[in-house]
């Protein structure tokens, strides 16, 4: 007859496992910040700074850098992949558009060179995610455009492109970016340019935001 572990051995193996998830999770919204504000050069002794851990809690967990990077890709694009199929639920295609530009023109302004790292760091996993985000971000622009509320004279990818201006401004004439709302306010000009006609309307939510 097989012997049971003893009573302690049994107390004390989940409480391990939970921290181990626990300062996985913490590793990772880390290094999520600090490549938002330091980007994708950012050293493992900040991110176990900001996570509150030991450096070596960092290395155990991503031992080589393309993973921790990977990871942080991959934890982005599955949000995105979450804002776009929530976006093809809305009734209203305006809405669902609104819906997943915005979110993909604001992931790429806070963090600097996502989308270049994607084939540095991605590897097959991360490659699958983008192109179930591009598929799925396809789907949201050409219903809009086929609807009448999102206008017809740019290609889906064109559309696309557009998310990532509002993280490109820089110093014009000395005026320093951000000066009048920034990045949010060139995106409402850039959702006004974008809808139709009879529909179009400005984006004051966003400009408040």
């Amino acid at each position: 007859m097989k012997s049971e572990r003893p009573a302690a051995t049994q107390g004390t193996a989940k409480p391990v496992r939970a921290d181990a998830q626990r300062n996985a999770e913490r590793v990772l919204a880390a290094a999520r910040r600090a490549v938002a504000s330091a980007g994708l050069d950012v050293s493992y002794h900040e991110i176990a700074r900001e996570a509150g851990v030991g450096v070596g809690t960092v290395y155990r967990r991503y031992p080589e850098r393309d993973q921790l990077m990977a990871a942080v890709l991959s934890d982005i694009l599955a949000e995105l992949i979450d804002t776009a199929r929530r976006a093809l639920d809305c009734d209203d295609t305006w809405e669902g558009f609104s819906l997943l530009f915005t979110d993909l023109a604001l992931r790429t302004t806070q963090n600097a060179g996502l989308s270049g790292s994607l084939d540095q760091y991605g590897g097959p996993a991360v490659a699958e995610q983008r192109h179930e985000l591009l598929g799925l971000a396809r789907r949201v622009i050409e219903r809009a455009q086929d609807q009448g509320r999102l206008r017809r004279d740019l290609a889906w990818q064109d559309v696309l492109r557009l998310t990532g201006a509002p993280a490109t401004q820089g110093c014009v004439l000395g005026l320093e970016p951000g000066l009048t709302r920034g990045h949010r306010s060139v995106l409402a000009v850039l959702l006004d340019g974008l809808q139709t006609g009879p529909h179009r309307r400005r984006a004051e939510t966003l400009r408040s935001g």
